[in-house]
């Protein structure tokens, strides 16, 4: 296993247990993260490594804006990506984000089949942006606290992960 490998699958599984253990991933990991990802690309390219690092940590941070705008997702799965995504570089955080929103669009729609929420969900996602688009107010779109409708993006980023370490992309 690579020196990447192991570094992404260390952030990934930390930030996984935050999020189920307290809702949220520290900006400490954050931080720790990226200065990592950083100095990895430092190390293995030299200067040039800053090209590898800035696109990969850019691009997630601009595609998820307006998601994060909304509260459709969180700050610290945007941050996630980003770290993710400088250690990664580009252009496999491209992959990284398509798997990720993959398994979670698979891996919710399993959860509100099951739950029998799924009529429901995306009867509250219409309301939602048609009493924005009427009123033009934001609301969380997200639920405070462990609701069961609260999907923990975490989960699906391992998972895309863990697919980049088993070769799929």
């Amino acid at each position: 296993m690579s020196v990447q490998e192991i570094l992404l699958l260390a952030i990934s599984g930390i930030a996984v247990l935050m999020d189920f253990l307290w809702e949220r991933i520290s900006n400490l990991l954050i931080a720790l993260s990226m200065v990592t990802g950083f100095v990895f690309w430092i190390f293995s390219h030299g200067s040039a490594g800053v090209l590898y690092f800035l696109p990969g940590f850019l691009l997630p941070i601009f595609c998820f804006l307006p998601l994060f705008h909304f509260r459709m997702i969180g700050g610290g799965d945007v941050k996630l990506l980003s770290v993710l995504g400088g250690i990664l570089g580009y252009p496999k955080v491209l992959e990284l984000l398509l798997f990720s929103f993959l398994t979670g669009g698979i891996l919710s729609a399993a959860f509100l089949i099951s739950t029998g929420n799924l009529k429901e969900r995306i009867s509250y996602f219409f309301h939602y942006f048609y009493e924005y688009l009427k009123t033009g107010n934001e609301k969380n779109y997200r639920k405070k606290g462990m609701e069961p409708e609260n999907f923990h993006f975490t989960v699906p980023i391992f998972t895309g992960i863990i697919l980049f370490i088993g070769g799929y992309y």
